[in-house]
């Protein structure tokens, strides 16, 4: 299989995904007069399609960057390819259980497992290229301790947003949001990696 038939199919992944997540966001039902009172109980679905758009955005960013410089594909690196697809299109389920029980615990953990989860994919997915240089483009595997100071401070922050779900909701919510802000400028920081160099991506 080709490259291309991969970047393909996982934008038109991505696509998917995103489309799904506004559809748990739907129009009141209600008369006008109490138009402004329905939409109140629509703002946490919002707030979690809001975060979900931005994670998933980060993910394809990524894995966008990564795919550019991979020259040919084996069936281990489709696999894997496939796996972290899997964990992502898995994210408007907890995406809708985080809008619909606000403020409680199990859509927290579900939701944080499903990121950290996906997370994981990707750094086997990053070992794997490491380990298998013949597929890129002549790139060479430097040390990435920045990359990697951001994969555990992600995913340490995801944990802890976990376990205080069962204490102060309002906290994990405030992280979750600090971790995408703090994503974004990272990535927005780092050059894009050029024919000879590759970066791999933290979500």
């Amino acid at each position: 299989m080709s490259k291309n038939r991969i970047e393909a199919f996982s934008d038109g992944v991505f696509a998917i995904v995103i489309t799904l997540l506004i559809l748990d966001i739907r129009v009141p039902d209600v008369e006008y007069s109490q138009l402004g009172s329905a939409f109140v109980p629509l703002l946490p679905r919002i707030f979690a399609y809001i975060i979900s758009f931005g994670v998933i955005g980060v993910y394809w960013v990524a894995h966008h960057q990564s795919l550019q410089l991979i020259k040919q594909v084996n069936g281990y690196l489709l696999w894997l390819n496939l796996l972290y697809l899997l964990a992502v299109s898995f994210m408007p389920f907890p995406t809708a259980l985080l809008g619909r029980y606000p403020g409680q615990s199990i859509p927290i953990v579900v939701y944080g497992c499903n990121l950290v989860t996906a997370n994981l994919i990707g750094l086997l997915l990053r070992l794997y290229l490491r380990a298998h240089p013949e597929l890129g483009r002549n790139y060479s595997l430097g040390p990435q301790k920045k990359s990697l100071f951001m994969y555990i401070f992600v995913n340490v922050s995801y944990a802890i947003a976990m376990v205080l779900g069962f204490y102060v909701p309002l906290v994990s919510y405030g992280i979750f949001v600090i971790v995408l802000i703090v994503v974004i400028l990272y990535y927005s920081a780092t050059p894009r990696p050029a024919a000879g160099e590759i970066t791999t991506p933290t979500k």
